[in-house]
This record gives C-alpha cells, sequence and structure tokens, in this order.
C-alpha cells in the first residue's frame, strides 16, 4: 500500500487525492498461490491550479482557516519527503562502500561548511567588541536585544542596518527602530507554514525531535482542533513503542476524543496499517526521542519515514534550548528532513530571543508554538512578530 501510495503521489503529484482502495489476489478462486496485489482509484483537481498564478504561493483562503491569525503567511505545497533507502549486507550492516560514500560527501560538505564560517567570520569581525558612540534610543535597543537572549552577531547585525537606514529623527524614536526592526527580522525568519489541508489526502504529518520536547502532548493538542474545532477526520499512528507508558498516554488523549491510535512496532507493519488510515484526512505521527548518538534508532526511523511518505515533517524544539544546541539538534535530525520547527515551552520563559534567532538562521518556516500542558488548548500558529513587539518593547510586556 506503502508502494502504491508512494507512485500515486510520484505519477500524479502532490495534488492527488485517493479516492479509493481495494486488495485483491490474481488468479482463480481456489488459487492459494495466486499474487496479491493492491488496487488505487486517485484523481488530481486541476481546475483550482488554473486560477492561480504561475509560481506564486496560494491564497490563504484555499486552505482551511488554520489556527491563529487569519493573515498569516504560507509557504507553497512542497512536494511529499523522499529519502534515500538504506543499503544492508547480509548481516544487516550499512555496506561499507555505502558508508565510505557517505563519509567522503560528509567529509565535502563539511570543508564547505568550514571554508562558509571563514568568510563569516571574516564578515563578522567588525561586529565584535563594544559598539559605542550609538545614538542614545540605539544603543538602548541593542542592550534590550541582549538582554533578551538574542544572539550577539544577531543583534549587532540589526544595529549595524538600523543605523546605515535609519535618519537621525528616525534614530531619536525608539518606536521608528522597533518597527524597522521588527521588519527586518520578520523578512529573516520567513513565512509561516502550518498543517495544510491541501493536495493528497491523507495529510500525512510527522513529528520528530528530541526527548522531553512535548512531541505527544503536542500531537494531542492538534489532533483535538481538528477533530473537534475543524471537522476533520484525523488518525494518530504511534511507533514511539520504546518508551515506558508512552503508548499509554496517546491511548487516553485519543480515547478521550474518540478517534483511532494504532501502533507500528516496526517499519515493515506500515504497508499492513496504511489502508486502515486511507479514509482519514490526516495521520499524525508520533516519533520517540532521540540522542545524537544513538544512530541505530536514526536509521530505523529513517525506514518508517520510507514507507510513510510524509508530506510535512515538523521539528519539535523547546524555546529553553541554547541556541547552539538547537543548531546541534537541527543538524543530529537532518537525516529525518524536516521542513517546519515547531517551538514548545514558551510559558517557561519570557525571553525569546534565542529562539528568534535560530529561526532567522535554520532557514526553516515555523509551524506552532505551544505554551502548556491543557489539552485541548495552550497552542497557536506561530507568530514571531507579536513575540518580537513583546520581547523588544521599551516596556517590555510580563
Amino acid at each position: 500500500m506503502t508502494e502504491a501510495l508512494a507512485k500515486v503521489r510520484d505519477e500524479l503529484g502532490p495534488d492527488a487525492v485517493i479516492l479509493n482502495t481495494r486488495s485483491n489476489r490474481k488468479g482463480s478462486v481456489f488459487d492459494l498461490i495466486g499474487q496479491s496485489f493492491v488496487e488505487v482509484s486517485a484523481a488530481v483537481d486541476n481546475e483550482p491550479q488554473k486560477s492561480a498564478a504561475k509560481g506564486r504561493p496560494r491564497s490563504l483562503t484555499e486552505y482551511s482557516k488554520p489556527v491563529g491569525p487569519a493573515d498569516a503567511k504560507l509557504i507553497p505545497l512542497e512536494a511529499p519527503v523522499s529519502y534515500e533507502p538504506a543499503k544492508f549486507n547480509k548481516a544487516g550492516d550499512v555496506s561499507m562502500k555505502s558508508l565510505e560514500g557517505r563519509v567522503n560527501m560528509e567529509k565535502v560538505m563539511a570543508d564547505i561548511k568550514d571554508l562558509k564560517r571563514s568568510v563569516k567570520v571574516i564578515a563578522d569581525t567588525s561586529l565584535t567588541g563594544e559598539m559605542n558612540g550609538l545614538p542614545r534610543n540605539l544603543a538602548e535597543f541593542l542592550t534590550k536585544m541582549q538582554e533578551c537572549g538574542f544572539e550577539d552577531k544577531v543583534a549587532k547585525r540589526i544595529t549595524h542596518q538600523l543605523l546605515d537606514e535609519l535618519s537621525g529623527a528616525e534614530l531619536s524614536d525608539y518606536g521608528a527602530i522597533l518597527d524597522r526592526a521588527v521588519q527586518i527580522f520578520m523578512e529573516g525568519i520567513g513565512d509561516v507554514c502550518p498543517i495544510i489541508f491541501a493536495g493528497a489526502k491523507p495529510r500525512v504529518v510527522v513529528f520528530v525531535g528530541p526527548t522531553g520536547t512535548g512531541k505527544t502532548t503536542t500531537i494531542a493538542k492538534l489532533a483535538t482542533e481538528y477533530t473537534l474545532n475543524k471537522n476533520k477526520k484525523v488518525s494518530v499512528l504511534t511507533v514511539d513503542t520504546k518508551r515506558i507508558d508512552a503508548v499509554g498516554q496517546l491511548k487516553s488523549y485519543c480515547r478521550i476524543i474518540n478517534i483511532p491510535l494504532h501502533i507500528a512496532y516496526s517499519p515493515d507493519e506500515i504497508p499492513v496499517i496504511m489502508p486502515k488510515l486511507m479514509k482519514s484526512d490526516i495521520i499524525l505521527v508520533d516519533t520517540p526521542g532521540s540522542g545524537p548518538l544513538d544512530q541505530n534508532q536514526m536509521m530505523e526511523m529513517v525506514e518508517f519515514l520510507q514507507k510513510l511518505v510524509p508530506q510535512e515533517v515538523h521539528l519539535t524544539m523547546s524555546v529553553t534550548t541554547s541556541v547552539t544546541e538547537m543548531k546541534n539538534i537541527t543538524k543530529n535530525f537532518a537525516t529525518l528532513k524536516p521542513n517546519r520547527i515547531l517551538c514548545t515551552k514558551l510559558d517557561e520563559t519570557s525571553n525569546y530571543g534565542q529562539m528568534l534567532s535560530f529561526a532567522i538562521e535554520s532557514g526553516k518556516p515555523l509551524s506552532y508554538f505551544t505554551f502548556g500542558q491543557n489539552v485541548p488548548g495552550d497552542f497557536s500558529l506561530a507568530e514571531p512578530e507579536s513575540l518580537l513587539r513583546k520581547n523588544l518593547s521599551r516596556e517590555k510586556a510580563v
């Protein structure tokens, strides 16, 4: 079933809609060794594409209304995430030839990153040390950014840009400095992209991230929201079967909101489970937390995602994490190809500079914010602009 779903999306594109699925067996009624096959009926609605301007993102009205502000920006629809199959030898290990190729490629990429880092160090030389002689309000704004946890190089780049762009009268107005700084930050952070109900059905949405970042609770919040308030047919799938009571926690949530929970103990079980999920609007997938040294678990996760063919992979990140650690986490989970950043635990701090600095550097769109344990509730569409103003206003909001 998974191969059939991937083939449909490959041939018809990410907008393909699964109309019907049917399992059968070739051969006569008594042919017990006949070959089994899956018949999938799919279609593509080309009409909306004709009305959309070529090369432009679709308007918000083409999606179901997200949680949060109605004027949120959305990036264009993306194709399903694809994963290269892992190559194993008879003993079950990654082949040496494949490993050597990957190591060589990783060395090349590391060399490129080192070169880029050297160039950035040269470019940042003028931004190091103290910045004396700034106009009073701009110096106050720089201090505010540093106090709220913004990376020093980010804060000083913003300060330099403000000094270059604003007139003397504007530099004497803290409100003008704040407004232009927020514009610069938002240009760097980019678009907000929540779950999109468009294209292929069901929408397969996977949540990955370190242990303790709130993946399971976030899934419960989203499942409740889309079941009770958005009238969507939601299914939950968990592959987090090693953590104590991880499945029990999800079972409780799913039983309360009356939605199905499916459990996969190995990647081989995914093709068996998928036919039961095909009538859902959305499949929310919970995964185990993984440490940077647990490569075996990461390889198993790649196998799971190969069979799930997700359109969205949200990397959950606690805002209490340092920027350096956020970068390490992103690097560790790069194998799973996350295409969203979901920020959790906003209720545990009042300074969001680290998270907003990371959002600029990650190059990935933000999706949601969570700020508590209540289900339903305590989450919203990501709103970086409101956090910027909250942190950087002269009278900081409590």
